[in-house]
């Protein structure tokens, strides 16, 4: 019997490209059902390889796929010389123009929409992309990726990328937004750049942080010292958590799994119910002055605190039930998410933006620098008293108006007091944030050890870390 051949041509419409389709040939013998495949991919003509049939009972299928998706299947013929082959063409759908066009994993990014993603740790762009899409990239994909991201050079599956770095994702290469993003990305890589010269920068613990950062910033009131206000310190309204500092329930980086994905944040009800035991122990303490009791007298702190040692027990329960949590809550600008996680993709808004990522990258920078020095964090406790995250509390979290505020207690307490904070740290050894213990910050008329002249953070406070 005479050999025959079979080969096919495929026409395909706009959005699709033929550089983004692959086939199975499957060969099927009929009386037996064996079947062989042969895999492909079609040429610029759309045309696959001929391939011999010598059993003319046979089923000859071409499977098609886009992006490892069954796209089509086509039915095709054997002929007796290699000058005819079957021809097919797959007509443009609303559901292949989706397949085609959206193909964020996450969120669906609509046609002109922009967005943007910060790497936090050291990874392929092959194991980035299978967070961000819902299929390994296709040629069209890095094409569009190249196009848009002209910031990371010689872009591929095995470019690395590294912490700090960020990609701009769109489906389109016209989008209005595009040439906004591509100058603020090229500014970000420049600076970061500059950065990871200091051999003293750590560039995933800055991005693994970075929101944190960003919000803590916000507050004018945050500080950062070099100095341990837990040693030797007694004072009644400093009191440090018993968790060793090593322990990675208390490490955001272990909290969750998947976090890379997340930012870092804290539990509002937790912080809130923290800043109400604490100003209850702040208040405690000028009643005691005020009725001039011994207790107030630095000599017998610790018998103040063993008169109100059911508040610090429940300062400690508080902490114990975990302080920090994950935020996978990322506010887009139109797009729609279509999975149940979420995918760091940010818009315009979120954080500020990338314009808002440009501008602070440096100074959080240094400020992470301190931090993963062995520096010290003091955010102020009262910080989701007010705003959207105390809004968003549950019912019984929602203690605005009694709360005690350490603040308001300044002519109680000889000296004043600046506020009541709460004190972290990087954990031994690792990017991970820990929460070490609260403190109320005493002016210079009263010392943390009983007699110290300066106040607490003087010569580090935060507005001088640029300096």
């Amino acid at each position: 019997m005479s050999a025959y051949f079979s080969r096919l041509k495929l026409n395909v419409q706009a959005p699709l490209k033929l550089k983004d389709l692959t086939y199975k040939f499957v060969v099927t013998t009929n009386s037996n059902k064996k079947k062989i495949v042969f895999d492909g991919r079609f040429n610029e003509q759309g045309l696959t390889s001929w391939t011999q049939i010598n059993n003319l009972n046979t089923t000859l299928i071409y499977e098609i796929y886009l992006r490892g998706e069954l796209l089509q299947k086509v039915s095709v013929k054997a002929y007796p010389e290699r000058k005819t082959h079957s021809i097919y063409t797959i007509k443009t759908t609303t559901e292949i123009t989706k397949k085609v066009k959206e193909n964020i994993k996450e969120i669906y990014l609509n046609d002109g929409e922009v967005a943007w993603y910060l790497i936090k740790k050291t990874e392929t762009m092959a194991d980035w992309s299978k967070r961000v899409y819902k299929k390994p990239l296709s040629a069209s994909d890095w094409d569009v990726l190249r196009a848009n991201n002209p910031h990371i050079k010689n872009m591929a599956p095995i470019r690395i990328l590294t912490p700090g770095q960020v990609i701009i994702l769109s489906n389109s290469t016209t989008a209005k937004e595009l040439q906004k993003y591509k100058k603020e990305a090229q500014e970000a890589q420049k600076k970061l750049d500059e950065m990871k010269k200091d051999k003293n920068f750590d560039g995933q613990f800055f991005a693994q942080n970075y929101e944190f950062l960003y919000d803590a910033v916000a507050d004018n009131r945050t500080q950062l010292t070099n100095k341990n206000i837990f040693e030797n310190n007694d004072h009644p309204l400093v009191q440090k958590f018993d968790k060793d500092a090593k322990d990675s329930e208390s490490a955001w980086g272990a909290i969750a799994k998947g976090g890379i994905d997340a930012t870092l944040a804290f539990h509002e009800g937790t912080v809130t119910k923290m800043n109400k035991i604490h100003g209850e122990l702040a208040l405690k303490m000028a009643e005691e002055r005020a009725k001039g009791s011994g207790l107030a007298n630095p000599k017998n702190f610790k018998a103040f605190r063993n008169k109100y040692k059911d508040l610090y027990r429940q300062l400690d329960q508080v902490y114990a039930k975990g302080v920090f949590k994950w935020d996978q809550s990322i506010k887009t600008n139109n797009m729609r998410r279509i999975i149940n996680q979420s995918s760091l993709a940010r818009g315009t808004t979120y954080k500020g933006g990338m314009k808002e990522y440009v501008e602070k990258m440096t100074e959080l920078g240094k400020m992470s620098k301190v931090i993963k020095g062995g520096g010290y964090l003091f955010l102020a406790l009262d910080i989701y008293n007010a705003g959207d995250a105390i809004a968003s509390a549950k019912p019984e979290e929602k203690t605005k108006t009694t709360v005690v505020e350490t603040s308001k207690l300044a002519g109680g307490l000889a000296g004043g007091a600046l506020g009541a904070f709460i004190v972290l740290t990087v954990a031994s050894g690792g990017t991970s944030l820990i929460v070490l213990g609260v403190a109320a910050v005493v002016s210079a008329g009263v010392g943390w050890a009983g007699g110290e002249g300066a106040g607490l953070v003087t010569e580090y406070i935060y507005d001088r870390v640029n300096k």
